[in-house]
């Protein structure tokens, strides 16, 4: 081999080192914005999301239906109503959007005289969302039906005990935050306050005994 060819390979090496610097620096600013970039920057388009969770509600609060324990299984499908606004509004802190949720729920019996609560709710939430971050607090309010497997007990010393009849209506409140683990994936952490009651339909037969519960969810979910 020449001496011709080390010099060839050098002044080759030197006429190219300004564009492999160029293309690393364009791939370090690349990977820069990419790991700066926040889910809520970039929120992903979607119309639908879907999630499924469970919790634990308990009903010593502003109730006669006292020492119920209920284990909740929700699979809800929520709708995006419209996009990113209010940015303004006191300074941004009511920047956000509105969903509107429907779910479907079985609640396990673990305390209390009946085995289970099945129904659907249905209502807004409103979610708060702030440039930057991944956490994503929320509110909701919703209304719905039910049926338990009511019993019709009746306690010598204390009454009847228990819900008055199967079919029953539902309010609740729930706020908390979601953790936006991708532009797709997510899990929300709420508190939630469940009431249920039959609005009187099981008088004068049966006392229409209500049921006020609450405590927190976990759930696991997906936007399409």
């Amino acid at each position: 081999m020449t001496m011709k060819t080390p010099i060839f390979f050098l002044v080759l090496s030197l006429a190219l080192a300004p564009y492999a610097l160029q293309a690393d620096d364009a791939l370090a600013v690349r990977k820069a914005r990419l790991g700066s970039v926040k889910s809520s920057d970039v929120a992903k388009d979607y119309d639908l999301s879907l999630e499924t969770g469970t919790g634990i509600l308990v009903s010593d609060i502003r109730t006669n239906n006292k020492g119920y324990t209920l284990v909740p299984a929700e699979l809800t499908l929520s709708l995006k109503l419209d996009d990113i606004s209010m940015d303004k509004e006191l300074d941004g802190i009511l920047r956000g959007y509105t969903e509107f949720v429907f779910r479907g729920f079985g609640m396990a019996v673990k305390s209390g005289i009946e085995d289970r609560f099945v129904g659907m709710q249905y209502g807004p939430r409103y979610n708060f969302v702030q440039p930057g971050w991944d956490i994503v607090p929320f509110i909701e309010g919703n209304v719905g039906f039910g049926f338990a497997d009511s019993r019709g007990y009746t306690d010598l010393s204390k009454g009847q005990q228990g819900q008055g009849q199967d079919f029953c209506f539902n309010f609740g409140i729930g706020l908390g935050f979601r953790y936006d683990i991708s532009p797709s994936w997510f899990l929300r952490l709420a508190g939630n306050y469940t009431h249920f009651s039959n609005g009187g339909l099981s008088e004068p037969a049966r006392k229409n005994r209500s049921l006020d519960a609450a405590g927190p969810q976990l759930t696991f979910g997906y936007r399409f």
